[in-house]
C-alpha cells in the first residue's frame, strides 16, 4: 500500500554540513602530517649538512695536522666528536668525557657513513642521535672520525608545530560546517517556501501558482517546471469536470425519455406499451452508445490500450467502410484513392474510419468520399470529404474537443454527442499519427489521418 503521508523530512542542511565537515577535516589531517614530513626531511637535510661539514672540517685538520688536540678546536660544542684508529681506540673526543666510539661503522679514506638521520615524522621522542662517520689517512694510518648530533630539538619544533595545527583543525571544521549551513539555508529557502506553496494548494484551488525567483537559476528552473505540472493538472482537472458535466448532460435526455415511457406504460400496460416501445429500445440504444464511447475514452486517458500495431490495407478497410453504406438513400459514399498500408492496430483503424465516415454522413447534402494515398516518408494517409456546411478555420481545432457542436447541425437528434471527432483525435494519437481538418474541394469539410509506415520488419 501507498502511504498517504509525506514523509519525515532529514534535512538537507545537516547531511551537508557533515559532508563539508568531512570533506574539510579529512584534508587538513593529511596536510598536517604531509606538512610536518616535508618539515622533518628539510630539517634533517639541514642538521645532516651541518654534521657533515664538522666531520669535513675534522679530516682536514687530522689529515694535515695528524691526530693532535688542535685539530678539535673550533668544533661546535652542540655535537659530539671523536677521532678513532682501527681498533677502536678513542684518540681524540670532544667534550673529553666522550670515550666510546659513536658508531660501529669504520668507512675508508675520503667515504662517508651516514647512520640514524630522520627523514619522517611521526610522533613520540628519537632516541637515537644521526652520526656521520668519515676514513682518513694521516702519517700512514687510518683513523675514523666521527660527529654525532642529537634531533630531538627540531623533532620537538616539528611536533609543536604540527600541535597547534591539529588544535585548530576542529576550529576551522566547524566554520566550514557552520558556512556550509548558512549556504545550504540560503540556497534551499525559496525550495522550501516553494514546498511550503505547493502544499497550501488544494484540489479545488489549482489556479495557484509558485513564485518564479527573479534568479536565472536551477531553483527558478524548478519552479517553471512545478508551474508547468501545476497547468497540466489544472487542464486536467478542468478537463474532467467539464467531460463529467457534459456526460451527466448527455445521459439525462434519453433518461427523462425513458422515465416518461415508463410512466406513460404504467398507466395502460396493454394499451401504451406498443406505442413507447420503440422510443425505449432507441433511447436504450442511444444510452448503450454513449456509455461505450465513454469507457472507450477512458481506457485510451489511462493507456490501457493493448492492441498490438500490426501492417493493415488501409484502402481495403476503407472500402469495406464504404461498403457499409451502399444502400444510403440521402447520401452517396463513395471510394477514390490507392492501395495505402498504416503501422497500427487494427481495431482502432476500423473505428477511426466508421467515425470519420459517419460524421461526414451526418453533415452531408449529398456525397462523402474517402480517399488513401500513401504520403511522404511512406506514412499512410486517409481523408474523409463532404459536401455539407463545413468548419469555419477558427472551428477546426476545437472540433476535435469532447462534447463539442458547433451548430444546430450537430444536434442529439440527428445521433451524435459530440464524442465520435474526440474518440477519432485520441485513437490517432495513440497509434502514433495525426489528425487534421480542413476545407474539402467538394465545399463542406476535410478530415486528414496520417498514420506510421509499416515497419521493415513487417516486410521481411
Amino acid at each position: 500500500m501507498i502511504s498517504l503521508t509525506a514523509p519525515r523530512a532529514r534535512g538537507l542542511r545537516p547531511w551537508l554540513a557533515a559532508v563539508t565537515a568531512v570533506v574539510v577535516i579529512v584534508p587538513l589531517l593529511v596536510g598536517v602530517f604531509v606538512l610536518a614530513n616535508l618539515l622533518q626531511r628539510s630539517l634533517t637535510g639541514s642538521l645532516t649538512s651541518r654534521v657533515s661539514q664538522q666531520a669535513d672540517a675534522v679530516v682536514a685538520a687530522v689529515h694535515r695536522d695528524g691526530v693532535t688536540e688542535t685539530v678539535l678546536l673550533g668544533t661546535d660544542s652542540a655535537m659530539r666528536t671523536v677521532v678513532i684508529d682501527d681498533a677502536g681506540h678513542v684518540r681524540l673526543s670532544s667534550p673529553h668525557e666522550v670515550t666510546a666510539p659513536l658508531s660501529a661503522d669504520r668507512p675508508a679514506a675520503d667515504h662517508r657513513v651516514v647512520r640514524g638521520a630522520r627523514h619522517w615524522w611521526w610522533p613520540g621522542d628519537i632516541d637515537n642521535p644521526m652520526v656521520v662517520s668519515r676514513g682518513v689517512e694521516a702519517g700512514g694510518t687510518h683513523y675514523v672520525v666521527q660527529v654525532s648530533a642529537s634531533q630531538q630539538a627540531q623533532h620537538e619544533a616539528i611536533s609543536t608545530d604540527a600541535k597547534i595545527l591539529l588544535l585548530g583543525t576542529p576550529v576551522l571544521t566547524a566554520l566550514a560546517a557552520a558556512l556550509a549551513w548558512w549556504v545550504a539555508g540560503r540556497a534551499l529557502a525559496p525550495v522550501d517556501r516553494m514546498r511550503s506553496e505547493v502544499d497550501a494548494i488544494e484540489a479545488g484551488h489549482l489556479d495557484s501558482r509558485v513564485e518564479v525567483p527573479p534568479q536565472k537559476d536551477e531553483i527558478a528552473a524548478l519552479a517553471v517546471t512545478l508551474n508547468r505540472m501545476l497547468d497540466r493538472l489544472e487542464s486536467s482537472q478542468t478537463r474532467q469536470q467539464r467531460f463529467v458535466a457534459d456526460a451527466s448532460h448527455e445521459l439525462r435526455s434519453p433518461l427523462a425519455t425513458l422515465q416518461a415511457a415508463a410512466d406513460l406504460a404504467s398507466a395502460d400496460p396493454a394499451g401504451e406499451w406498443p406505442v413507447v416501445e420503440p422510443t425505449v429500445h432507441a433511447e436504450l440504444g442511444r444510452m448503450n452508445t454513449l456509455i461505450g464511447d465513454l469507457l472507450l475514452l477512458a481506457r485510451i486517458d489511462e493507456r490501457r490500450s493493448s492492441a498490438p500495431a500490426v501492417e493493415v490495407d488501409l484502402d481495403d478497410l476503407a472500402q469495406a467502410e464504404v461498403g457499409r453504406w451502399r444502400g444510403e438513400e440521402h447520401v452517396t459514399v463513395r471510394y477514390a484513392g490507392s492501395p495505402s498500408r498504416a503501422w497500427a492496430p487494427r481495431a482502432p483503424v476500423e473505428r477511426i474510419l466508421r467515425n470519420l465516415v459517419d460524421n461526414g454522413i451526418r453533415h452531408a447534402t449529398g456525397e462523402v468520399v474517402v480517399t488513401t494515398a500513401t504520403g511522404p516518408g511512406g506514412a499512410a494517409l486517409v481523408t474523409v470529404d463532404d459536401d455539407g456546411p463545413g468548419i469555419a478555420a477558427t472551428d477546426r481545432e476545437r472540433v476535435f474537443d469532447r462534447f463539442l457542436r458547433l451548430d444546430e447541425g450537430r444536434s442529439r437528434d440527428a445521433g451524435g454527442f459530440g464524442l465520435g471527432l474526440a474518440i477519432v483525435r485520441e485513437l490517432v494519437h495513440s497509434a502514433g499519427g495525426e489528425v487534421r481538418a480542413d476545407a474539402s474541394p467538394l465545399g463542406g469539410a476535410r478530415f486528414t489521418v496520417s498514420l506510421p509506415a509499416p515497419q521493415e520488419s513487417s516486410n521481411r
